[in-house]
């Protein structure tokens, strides 16, 4: 039975504002963060019904399980082994379902909260592992493929293009060659998405962040521009290509601020574990409060989260509400890494943890996620590289095929129909052209070029992660190299051929 109706609105306005809840694809990831925050706070030995009442007010894709679980204890007084039990039963997802399983027994038994979710969180932290390393694997495997399905998707053209030469294939034959390599290249791209690994790197309610906000602002601007400028050189006339590169050239700064602010988060998301275990370590050692022992870090090893520090140490100075100061930190950084892993340390200290335990346990997330995206990173800059030199290289080609055909068409269509005209019949049946439908290949290449330049960017966006403006980088690019194909390679193809005189 699904007891999620019976929530409270915040709680679902909760779930309903973070990207993961309800997506099967995060739930790993989710289930990560929510068993390492209630191990920590499970360590500051709180009560059983404060883990279960901590763990439904997470925003993740599994916290409304927990959520049914408490509502089971506190509104219908079952005991928590038996909630465990039977939300566990009534659950869809293998993992989630294994995991109550195993909740229940062990609170059945006796065993201390503590012990049962830490050794939890590490089997959990191993099965997050290894299925981001299975996800960079199958990335690996597939980014292999794509290039040979782009390719193959691309001979296809070349093959309809030849065909309408020596035989008049019907036009619906060749529209739907066309189609068919559209179609390959978008599934092309999808596939890089579905196997590619999913995390969060950018919490939905950044705020202040400054690359973020140039990001965004950029966006808000400059898409609708871009949009317009299209649209506004097609209609003065001036040619496709033209078009491509003025709208490729207006998303570029998008992306170039999605990439900055990519970069920054990742830099801050690989010192934030070091930040949060010495914290603990100086709290601990010196037998003072988190806020006392900020001010006595040394942030030389953590230098890329510097200037959050600075204005965190300064808040909390004012005699602002910690809480309030330690989120207002994490959602500045723009990370989601951070803000859960911040959350996960507050929480836990302010509710009487050992902050070295709580500092060693917080920073499992960021320490995990520093080093598989190291190995994601393996992959991914390679194929950026692959599929940008294959972009150009199919769209010239493609475009010099079209160019040579209808050069071809031109110079020998004349003298080709006043030999027919005298040729014997058996003649004519064996070496035959067709130019009638010649003239369509220019038309039937662009949506090819066109679908190519769109697939190829979000392909590699899926491949390599990060926030959505980063797409905008690597569209402007495939834009841009696809309109200066579309001018400067049959003015290429002209002068090459022009030596060639035309038969009459």
């Amino acid at each position: 039975m699904n007891f999620s109706k019976f929530l409270p609105e915040r709680s679902k306005k909760d779930f309903s504002n973070n990207k993961s809840s309800g997506n099967s694809d995060y739930l790993s990831y989710d289930l990560f963060y929510q068993l390492a925050y209630m191990s920590s706070i499970a360590a500051a030995g709180i009560p059983r019904s404060q883990i279960f009442e901590f763990a439904s007010q997470l925003p993740c894709a599994s916290s409304h399980y927990f959520a049914e679980i408490h509502l089971l204890a506190k509104k219908m007084r079952y005991d928590y082994a038996v909630a465990c039990r039977i939300v566990g039963e009534s659950a869809k997802e293998e993992s989630v379902k294994g995991l109550l399983l195993r909740l229940s027994s062990s609170l059945g038994s006796g065993e201390p909260e503590s012990e049962f979710l830490a050794q939890e969180a590490q089997i959990q932290a191993e099965a997050f592992k290894n299925e981001y390393e299975r996800g960079v694997e199958s990335l690996k495997k597939w980014t292999e493929a794509y290039g040979a399905l782009i390719v193959s998707a691309a001979l296809i053209v070349m093959v309809a293009a030849i065909s309408m030469l020596i035989y008049p294939v019907a036009t619906w034959i060749a529209v739907s060659l066309v189609g068919v390599t559209i179609v390959i290249s978008i599934l092309g791209a999808w596939a890089i998405y579905r196997v590619s690994p999913k995390e969060i790197r950018v919490h939905p309610q950044v705020l202040n962040c400054a690359a973020h906000s140039r990001a965004q602002h950029l966006a808000r601007i400059l898409i609708p521009v871009s949009i317009a400028a299209f649209a506004v050189f097609m209609m003065a006339g001036v040619g496709l290509g033209w078009a491509l590169m003025v709208a490729g050239a207006l998303l570029l700064p998008i992306g170039i601020a999605g990439t900055i602010f990519d970069r920054q988060v990742t830099k801050k998301d690989s010192d934030i574990s070091t930040f949060l275990r010495s914290l603990g370590n100086v709290a601990s050692a010196i037998g003072v409060t988190v806020s006392n022992a900020l001010d006595r870090l040394d942030l030389r090893s953590t230098a890329n989260l510097a200037n959050d520090v600075k204005r965190l140490r300064s808040r909390l100075i004012s005699r602002l509400k910690p809480e309030l100061c330690w989120q207002r930190f994490s959602l500045e950084t723009g990370s989601e890494t951070i803000y859960r892993s911040v959350k996960m340390f507050n929480d836990a200290t302010r509710l009487g943890g050992d902050p070295e335990e709580v500092g060693n346990r917080s920073s499992i997330i960021a320490m995990s996620l520093d080093f598989l995206r190291a190995k994601r990173a393996q992959v991914s800059s390679s194929f950026v590289i692959l599929v940008l030199g294959m972009h150009v290289a199919l769209v010239a080609l493609l475009l010099f095929v079209t160019q040579v055909i209808n050069i071809f068409s031109k110079t020998v269509e004349g003298v080709y129909n006043q030999a027919v005209a005298s040729a014997p019949m058996s003649t004519v049946q064996i070496f035959s052209f067709s130019f009638k439908n010649v003239h369509m290949l220019g038309t039937l290449v662009v949506p090819v070029i066109l679908a190519l330049a769109g697939a190829n960017a979000f392909a590699i966006k899926a491949a390599d992660g990060g926030n959505k403006y980063k797409l905008y980088n690597y569209l402007a690019v495939t834009l841009g190299v696809s309109g200066a194909m579309l001018v400067f390679v049959p003015i290429m193809a002209e002068k090459i051929f022009s030596s060639i005189p035309k038969m009459s």
